[in-house]
């Protein structure tokens, strides 16, 4: 009887032991799995390859067009299309033709349609002339397209960033811009100097109007051209306009004085409008008015100081739109037929000025955004590199909603696509963000979502700066690539039920109506966004305002926003409030497939084809759906359970299970502790290790209940969607079971026909 009773106690006290370390892999990457992708791909088609979603040829059914409400895009016929977009077309520059072809069919494989080429195509460098292109990046744009036109995929082109780096590192003064040369950046320069602007015409004109090699026509004539950017995040109501140099400064001063004379008859009325709020800079003698610090624009202010701030908005609204609406009206005039965005940047203040972004934005046809989920990164050059010795936050933001990145409103009439973002290193949640961009780009009509970016023709096998060496044989870790197990490996699930539109659309639960005066005044409009950080250009933390209704807004259906209106008002669904549980700490859709509770810090997805979980699901660890049901000793996992032949779940004969995990470098360290963030003290982690190839993965502890009699087979696929066992499928009436092995991340459930 001891012995019995021993023997009992052994046998549980090793099953609990099991169990801990089980919990403990859960948690701990470098206790999980090797992600690798495999070195030679076998011949035949993967099993899970979502080529067939996109066109044989990109374009074939001609040029993208908007909807007939212009929130959205059609293709020639008028059928709707969506993006699922990632960046990296400048890789071109770098690939060879081989590699190129690879690089897109392998997109194509994991549900790309649309690409964007991020560069600048102006002469590079001493010794150019301002009118001269750098052709090796034309080229690189040409061929982007020519072999992404192959596999299918459209492409996005954005030809010109004033930054200095990226327009070869040497502004000439044979340029002719006064007062810029050598490693000056242009920001906000184009808007005022023609010299600027009529050498863009000329650029752009060489890159859309000769023939393509890659494919024997002009881009202006080529429907897999998808849309035109006319250039990357420069705008006149962010901090860098307060950097312009003297010359340009007295350009302003002087447009200004014009501007104010056309507006109120003569200067002496403007004047007296302003109450004699006069700046150091004015000298109306000689025809120039000053203008404000961007600073005094995002502050309360009074009085003629007021007036005068509100005469400056609109004359900087006026300028900016009418450069956005000459350059559309260029592009019309060379032949181009394809969709035109202006630009996609943010402003020093989201509440006070964004809306009047958007507006000039407005004078083409998309409106677009750069937004990242920051890690919160701080460090010697961290805007490039991760280094030993820095520090990060690495919040996830299944408890911080408000910083979705695709919460913006969505003007009226133009479809709204975010061209830059992601969860950039050394964020380890990397795994929501396909999950939650797509789940609520389909909710609430935002259009596409770029991924920044790749960084090799499939996942890098080296993110890290070689050149540079660190103790113990270390390297600096690349910030921006997207090309990890936790952003490009969770993809085609997510790709999936986004293009097939898996999800319902939302109701439009928030429609503001905004004057143009209430804009140029700075007003604080009744729903705002969070604009997120720049680690190379913002000067402070960005500012968020109190406003009338909650940014939860934006994760219960659509938020659209009404331009130029006779006067300013707001209509909200009536069920809002109840969407928007504060006590509860959850989120509902308004379609009722999707809960986000950020208290726990868990999404649920519960569509009749597209169901799932995300975040810190051990908080709860048994979740009941529809036609799923998870258990899970993960504390942090990402579910999808996609239906792969257009029926649902429960009738479905081919079913895509994904798992997301956390991701890390082989021997990354990192310590818990507080540190400085930009004048804050938060709590985070200082890296210790920047680690190695390969990424360990933290393993998969997930069993599955699905009400369907169909499944037959489960097999798990290697990371390049190839069979590489099967798994066994345990038979409950019309309900399957399947344990995952611990080393998932792609299974396919099927009938056993194929």
């Amino acid at each position: 009887m001891t012995l019995k009773m021993n023997l009992t106690k052994i046998f549980f006290l090793l099953l609990f032991n099991f169990s801990l370390i089980n919990l403990m892999f859960a948690q701990d990457p470098q206790a999980g799995w090797d992600f690798t992708y495999p070195e030679n791909i076998p011949s035949g088609m993967p099993m899970l390859d979502l080529s067939y979603l996109n066109e044989d040829v990109a374009g074939e059914n001609g040029f993208i067009r908007l909807s007939k409400d212009g929130n959205s895009f059609v293709n020639g016929k008028g059928e709707p299309v969506r993006f699922w977009s990632i960046n990296g077309g400048d890789l071109a520059k770098n690939f060879s033709d081989e590699e190129m072809e690879e690089f897109a069919r392998f997109l194509a494989k994991m549900g790309v349609n649309m690409i964007r080429f991020h560069g600048s195509i102006n002469p590079a460098g001493k010794g150019t002339e301002i009118t001269d292109v750098d052709k090796e990046d034309v080229d690189a744009v040409w061929k982007m397209v020519g072999y992404m036109k192959e596999e299918g995929i459209y492409s996005t082109i954005s030809p010109f960033w004033a930054h200095n780096g990226h327009m070869g590192g040497w502004v000439p003064e044979e340029w002719g811009i006064e007062g810029y040369s050598g490693n000056d950046d242009l920001w906000g320069v184009m808007f005022f100097n023609d010299r600027l602007k009529e050498a863009y015409k000329t650029w752009v004109k060489y890159l859309y109007t000769e023939t393509n090699p890659y494919t024997g026509m002009a881009l202006k004539d080529d429907p897999a051209v998808g849309m035109i950017q006319v250039k990357n995040e420069d705008g006149l109501f962010f901090w860098t306009i307060q950097g312009v140099k003297e010359p340009l400064k007295k350009t302003i001063r002087k447009d200004y004085y014009a501007w104010l004379v056309k507006k109120y008859g003569s200067i002496e009325e403007a004047q007296d409008h302003w109450r004699d709020a006069d700046l150091e800079g004015d000298n109306p003698q000689a025809g120039e008015m000053d203008i404000f610090d961007i600073w005094m624009a995002v502050q309360d202010q009074m009085g003629g100081v007021d007036k005068r701030l509100s005469d400056q908005m609109e004359f900087m609204a006026e300028v900016q739109r009418d450069f956005y609406q000459e350059i559309y009206d260029h592009y019309r005039s060379m032949g181009c037929r394809q969709l035109i965005n202006g630009n996609n940047w943010k402003t020093a203040d989201a509440a006070r000025l964004i809306d009047i972004e958007r507006w000039t934005n407005a004078a083409c046809d998309v409106i677009a955004l750069n937004r990242y989920y920051d890690p919160g990164h701080v460090g010697e050059n961290s805007g490039w590199k991760i280094e030993p010795g820095h520090y990060y936050e690495g919040k996830s933001v299944m408890k911080q909603p408000h910083k979705l990145p695709i919460n913006a409103k969505q003007p009226e009439g133009s479809p709204v696509v975010v061209t830059e973002s992601g969860w950039n290193l050394p964020h380890q949640y990397q795994a929501e963000g396909p999950f939650l961009i797509s789940a609520y780009m389909s909710l609430t009509g935002v259009d596409s979502y770029y991924w920044f970016s790749p960084s090799a023709l499939n996942y890098d096998k080296s993110p890290y700066h070689t050149w540079a060496h660190l103790p113990g044989g270390q390297h600096p870790m690349h910030r921006w690539t997207m090309s990890t197990p936790g952003q490009l490996g969770m993809l085609p699930a997510n790709a999936l039920l986004f293009r097939k539109g898996l999800l319902k659309a939302g109701n439009k639960t928030v429609k503001e109506k905004r004057t143009l005066q209430s804009m140029w005044n700075r007003e604080v409009p009744t729903i705002t966004e969070n604009m997120g950080f720049d680690p190379n250009r913002d000067t402070r933390n960005a500012k968020t305002e109190n406003t009338q209704i909650s940014p939860l807004a934006y994760l219960t259906g659509r938020v659209a926003v009404e331009y130029d209106a006779n006067k300013d008002k707001v209509k909200t669904h009536r069920r809002l409030n109840r969407y928007m549980d504060h006590s509860d700490k959850k989120v509902y859709s308004s379609t009722g497939e999707l809960v986000w509770d950020y208290e726990k810090g868990i999404c649920t997805m519960d569509a009749p084809a597209a169901q799932g979980i995300c975040g810190f699901v051990g908080e709860q660890q048994s979740f009941k759906l529809t036609d799923v049901s998870i258990e899970t000793s993960n504390d942090y996992a990402v579910i999808n359970v996609v239906a792969m032949d257009d029926k649902p779940i429960a009738k479905s004969s081919k079913i895509l299970v994904q798992v997301g995990t956390v991701y890390r470098p082989t021997g990354w360290a990192d310590t818990a502790t507080e540190f400085d963030m930009n004048g804050d003290k938060v709590s985070g982690y200082r890296i210790d290790n920047t680690g190695k190839m390969p990424w360990k993965a933290a393993v998969t502890l997930v069993t599955l209940n699905i009400d369907n009699s169909n499944i037959k087979r489960a097999v798990m696929l290697d990371a390049a969607g190839y069979q590489q066992s099967t798994i066994n499928v345990q038979q409950n009436g019309d309900f399957i079971k399947i344990e995952l092995p611990q080393n998932s991340m792609y299974v396919i459930l099927d009938d056993g026909t194929e």
